[in-house]
């Protein structure tokens, strides 16, 4: 669950900080952008966020919502 929300909030700092820094923070410049593809690697590589949210999920409710093959 840490690693799960520490991506997300790290995602939503790098949006911010993009925003603040309004086209400053697309250039080259700034290492924001390279931040928040880095950032949307980790969010999405193989469906890493969705799979910890299944097995977060099961693990509250004790329903598999998947199946391992």
């Amino acid at each position: 669950m840490a690693k799960m929300n520490n991506v997300n909030i790290a995602v939503q700092v790098a949006r911010t900080a993009r925003t603040i820094l309004w086209a400053n923070g697309i250039m080259g410049e700034y290492p924001i952008m390279r931040h928040m593809a880095n950032l949307e690697a980790v969010y999405t590589y193989e469906g890493t966020h969705d799979v910890h949210t299944l097995i977060i999920g099961q693990n509250v409710t004790g329903i598999q919502a998947f199946r391992c093959q």
